[in-house]
């Protein structure tokens, strides 16, 4: 009976409180206010936490760029399946540039009197194959940042691939069946793709000395 009596007063207490709220507007506004202000507090403190080359990714003509991010309880799980999700990105993107370059390669092969129409179509094919199989494991971690959200981490990565690593590509895939490159080793297509290699190698060389140098100053400073 008295338990009775209990769920009797609870249901009476839920009418007369509803009651209240619809008979004060006032107070229904603001509890509506105090919701919608919270919720845009929190979505405020996740934006904040966004690195800003998440949402502007770096601008370098030598190199394609692509970022993830990914949520999860555990730390790591976060930040293997953010870089994840950069990797699919970065694929197509590096997909687009391979694309773009071996057209570049075939204009120039073309315009080469030695080559002859055959050797345009077994080169196309393998071209085809190299687009195809793309492969993102020369890919460098340029940027990661994590950040706790309530029980989860939260993980943004900036992924990196120098165009060296895809021009590797073409020449390793075309190095690898000789019959093709037996034909095109010789053309100045196949030189000024080699050059442009070594060109790019050269290149890193000298910024990789100038960041020791730079780097040692900064020791010998310190000590001064």
């Amino acid at each position: 009976m008295n338990s009775l009596n209990y769920g009797t007063l609870g249901v009476v207490g839920a009418v007369f409180a509803l009651g209240a709220c619809s008979a004060n507007p006032d107070a229904t506004k603001l509890m509506n206010t105090a919701s919608i202000e919270y919720k845009q507090e929190k979505v405020e403190a996740a934006v904040s936490t966004v690195p800003d080359w998440f949402t502007k990714l770096p601008t370098d003509e030598k190199a394609i760029y692509s970022v993830g991010t990914a949520q999860s309880p555990d730390m790591q799980l976060s930040v293997d399946l953010a870089t994840l999700n950069a990797k699919y990105t970065l694929a197509d993107r590096i997909n687009g540039k391979l694309d773009g370059m071996m057209k570049t390669f075939m204009t120039r092969l073309g315009t080469d009197d030695d080559v002859s129409a055959t050797t345009m179509s077994e080169v196309e094919k393998v071209t085809k194959n190299v687009i195809a199989s793309v492969d993102v494991a020369g890919y460098n971690p340029k940027e990661m940042e994590i950040f706790p959200t309530g029980t989860q981490f939260r993980a943004f990565v900036l992924l990196e691939y120098s165009e060296e690593e895809a021009r590797k590509i073409i020449m390793n895939r075309m190095m690898k069946d000789r019959m093709v490159y037996g034909k095109i080793r010789s053309t100045n297509a196949w030189k000024e793709l080699q050059n442009e290699v070594d060109a790019s190698k050269n290149e890193d060389q000298v910024l990789s000395m100038s960041n020791i140098e730079t780097e040692m100053n900064k020791v010998v400073d310190a000590a001064e």
